[in-house]
C-alpha cells in the first residue's frame, strides 16, 4: 500500500469514527482530538518536517498542562497532542531504516510488550490500556526518536538545551508568585502549577539538569552557570529527595574521577558497611529521636533534609511507608501479573497499613486529602504491584545496562558519557521514594539519556 493510499484509509476511517462517535454520543471529542493528530502528523511526514519538529516538540514539554476534553479524559497538552503525531513518523522512519535501532537496541520494546499480560488480567482494563498506550508513545517516541533524531545529524545537549529554554518561563513564573508570597515557604507546593503539579516533580527535574550540566562544565562556562542555577533551584524546590539525589550525583561525579577498580569498589564497601550498622541496630537510637518535620516552615534545608528518618511524627514518612506496605502486600497477593498497570491509585486502599495511616491517608481516590497524592512513590514497588515481577525484572535490567555502559564507555568519552551518567543518577535514586516516569516532560529526559548512553558517540570529548 503506498502512502497516498494509506492516507486516504487513514482519514476515512478517521471520519468514519467521528460520525459513529457524534451518533453514540460518545468518544467524540477523543476521535476529533485523534484525526486532528493524524491530519497533522501526515502533513509534517510530507513536510519531512521531523528533523525541526522533534527539538519544538521538547521545548513545549515542560509548558504542558492537564486540559480535559470532556468530563472524564485529561491530557497533558500539548505535550500528549504532540507525542501522538510524533508517534506514526517516528514509526515511519523505524520501518524506513529497516528497525535498525529496534535490532540494536530491543530491551525496551521487550519491557513494553511485558505490559500485555497485566493488561488482559487488569481490574481495571481501560486504565491499563491508556497507561500501556501513554508509555509506549513514550519509549517510541522519546527512546527510538532520539536515536533517529541523532542518527540523522542531531545533537542531544541541543535537546537538552531546548528542554531547559522551555522551563524558563516556569521558573519566572515560580519565582514571581514566591516572590509575591513573601517567601513563604508553606507556598512551594504548588508554585509551578498548572505546569509541575508538585515541588517534588519540579526538584527531581532541576536535579537531573544539574546534575548533566555539571557533567559539562569543563566544556564551556555556560555549562558550570547551568548547573549553578539548577542547584540553587533544586535547593529552593523544597524537596528532600531532589536535593539528596543532587548530592548523591556530586558524589558520584567524584567517583567518576577515580581509577575503575575505586569506582566499582568503594560503593560496594559503603552499602556494606551502611547494611552492617542498619542491621546491627546501630542508626535505631538516632531514628528514634529523630524528631525533624519535613512541613515544618520554620526548619532549616538541612534539618528538613534530615527529616527522611523521622518515621515518628513525619506525616510524609509514615504516609511513603504506607504506601509501600500497600504496594508489597499487592505484589504477595498477584506477584506475576499484578492488578494492571496504572491501577494501583484505584487499588490500593484495602492494602495499607492501619497503624501507619495518618491525615493523608487516602480513603477515597475520588476525594483525597489536601496534600495528598501520587502512588506509590517508589517506581519499582509501583511496578511490582501493577505489572509484576517480569516487568520489574526487565525494567531493572534495562538501568543497569545503561548504568553499566555509562561506567565502561566513561573513560573514552568523558564528555559525553559523564552528562547523561550523572543526570540518571539522580533518578537512580529519587526512583525509590518517587516515580515521575508517567510524566512526559521527565519521561523525555529519562528516555532520552538511556538511548544516548546504549548508542554511544563517535567523536571524543567534544561534547556534542
Amino acid at each position: 500500500m503506498n502512502a497516498g493510499l494509506a492516507a486516504k484509509t487513514a482519514g476515512g476511517a478517521g471520519i468514519l469514527a467521528i460520525a459513529l462517535a457524534y451518533y453514540f454520543d460518545r468518544f467524540l471529542w477523543e476521535s476529533l482530538f485523534l484525526l486532528t493528530a493524524a491530519l497533522c502528523s501526515a502533513i509534517l511526514w510530507r513536510k519531512d518536517f521531523f528533523d525541526k519538529g522533534f527539538p519544538l516538540m521538547v521545548l513545549a514539554l515542560p509548558l504542558s498542562f492537564g486540559l480535559g476534553i470532556n468530563e472524564s479524559t485529561e491530557i497533558e497538552f500539548p505535550a500528549e497532542f504532540l507525542l501522538l503525531i510524533a508517534a506514526p513518523i517516528v514509526l515511519l522512519l523505524l520501518i524506513k531504516e529497516r528497525f535498525r535501532s529496534l535490532r540494536s537496541h530491543p530491551l525496551p520494546l521487550i519491557w513494553m510488550a511485558s505490559f500485555a499480560l497485566p493488561v488482559l488480567w487488569s481490574d481495571q482494563i481501560l486504565v491499563s490500556f491508556k497507561f500501556t498506550l501513554l508509555n509506549a508513545l513514550y519509549v517510541l517516541v522519546f527512546y527510538y526518536g532520539t536515536l533517529l533524531w541523532k542518527g540523522r545529524g542531531g545533537d542531544l545537549h541541543r535537546l537538552v538545551f531546548t528542554f531547559a529554554l522551555g522551563l524558563l518561563p516556569v521558573v519566572l513564573l515560580g519565582a514571581w508568585r514566591f516572590v509575591q508570597f513573601e517567601f513563604n515557604p508553606v507556598t512551594l507546593r504548588g508554585l509551578y502549577e498548572p505546569f509541575f503539579y508538585s515541588h517534588t516533580y519540579f526538584g527531581a527535574t532541576a536535579a537531573l539538569l544539574a546534575a548533566y550540566f555539571l557533567g559539562r562544565w569543563r566544556l564551556r562556562l555556560h555549562e558550570l552557570l547551568l548547573f549553578m542555577v539548577f542547584a540553587v533551584l533544586t535547593v529552593l524546590s523544597g524537596s528532600r529527595a531532589a536535593l539528596w539525589s543532587l548530592l548523591i550525583a556530586l558524589f558520584f561525579a567524584v567517583l567518576l574521577q577515580l581509577p575503575l577498580l575505586f569506582r566499582w569498589l568503594i560503593p560496594l564497601l559503603g552499602v556494606g558497611v551502611i547494611t552492617t550498622l542498619v542491621m546491627s541496630g546501630y542508626f535505631d537510637p538516632y531514628f528514634e529521636r529523630n524528631s525533624f518535620e519535613s512541613h515544618d516552615p520554620q526548619a532549616s534545608i538541612a534539618e528538613r533534609s534530615m527529616s527522611v528518618t523521622n518515621l515518628n511524627s513525619d506525616v510524609s514518612n509514615r504516609e511513603r511507608l504506607n504506601r509501600w506496605i500497600a504496594a508489597l502486600r499487592m505484589f504477595q497477593e498477584r506477584p506475576h501479573s499484578g492488578f494492571g498497570p496504572g491501577t494501583y491509585q484505584f487499588t490500593y486502599i484495602p492494602y495499607q497499613e492501619r497503624s501507619l495511616q495518618n491525615r493523608l491517608t487516602v480513603r477515597n481516590p475520588d476525594h483525597p486529602p489536601e496534600g495528598s497524592g501520587g502512588t506509590a512513590h517508589s517506581e519499582l514497588l509501583l511496578q511490582l504491584s501493577e505489572n509484576g515481577w517480569p516487568s520489574t525484572l526487565l525494567f531493572l535490567l534495562l538501568l543497569g545496562r545503561w548504568f553499566l555502559l555509562g561506567i565502561r564507555r566513561f573513560d573514552r568519552q568523558p564528555a559525553w558519557t559523564g552528562p547523561l551518567l550523572l543526570g540518571l543518577v539522580t533518578y537512580f535514586f529519587h526512583m525509590q521514594v518517587n516515580n515521575f516516569l508517567n510524566q512526559p516532560a521527565f519521561a523525555f529526559l529519562f528516555w532520552s539519556f538511556g538511548a544516548m548512553i546504549t548508542e554511544g558517540h563517535e567523536k571524543q570529548d567534544t561534547g556534542r
